[in-house]
């Protein structure tokens, strides 16, 4: 069975292949955490998710206070709409942990469009679809950049509807859009420069008016060339 990607609860939108939050019809920036939080509880909903369970998949083999989660529910709640008065969204089983309790309506999924967006390094031209593309020095990576001061999984950049967002995975080095360091998603225009570690790149959107170049077939090399749209 194909898997519902597009999930919509309440005045929320959520598309799992493009990470992406909508709330009436606005895209809602999520931190990491906060986006995987919210991931493992409307997968798994109506079930609960235990405490020691959501420690473990949102801070693996690290120690964090049981405040973490209760600050990061907290913070999900607020962008949600939701309270813990209310919980319309997320229920809270005292001393257990979370669930999902909203009503939820999968969406048919969005045929992808042509690459409309492209960044430049080193000469190269990477288009992007819409869906999720990790940018860093693995040969699995979908944007390879191989560079001394890149790691290995350096930022995953997210494109949904022609618009593009960037986010750091805790790299060495940082990830930085027109010379700022990014501590959370930040969106991607063309004519921005993002760099990893020290690796520039720079955004650019593709046209679909680009001329295409044909040479007659009986023509020598010093025919002219044609421009054909």
């Amino acid at each position: 069975m194909t898997e519902t990607i597009r999930l919509k609860f309440g005045d929320c939108l959520l598309d799992l292949r493009a990470r992406r939050l909508e709330r009436a019809n606005k895209a809602v920036a999520l931190e990491p955490k906060m986006y995987e939080l919210l991931e493992v509880l409307i997968k798994r909903r109506p079930a609960v998710v235990t405490n020691s369970e959501l420690d473990e998949l949102l801070w693996p083999n690290v120690y964090v206070a049981r405040t973490s989660l209760t600050r990061l529910v907290s913070e999900l709640r607020a962008v949600l709409g939701d309270t813990p008065r209310d919980s319309r969204v997320i229920r809270t089983v005292y001393k257990v942990g979370y669930a999902f309790c909203a009503d939820v309506t999968g969406l048919p999924a969005v045929q992808s469009s042509p690459a409309t967006i492209e960044v430049l390094w080193m000469k190269q031209s990477l288009p992007l679809t819409d869906g999720e593309h990790i940018a860093g020095r693995d040969a699995e990576c979908s944007l390879v950049i191989d560079g001394t001061t890149v790691s290995r999984r350096h930022a995953r950049i997210t494109v949904a509807h022609g618009a593009a967002t960037i986010e750091d995975l805790d790299s060495t080095n940082g990830t930085y859009v027109n010379a700022t360091r990014i501590s959370a998603p930040t969106p991607l225009v063309s004519g921005d420069e993002f760099a990893l570690g020290s690796e520039v790149l720079r955004v650019r959107r593709r046209s679909s008016s680009v001329l295409t170049v044909k040479v007659e077939p009986d023509s020598k090399a010093s025919d002219k060339l044609q421009i054909k749209k």
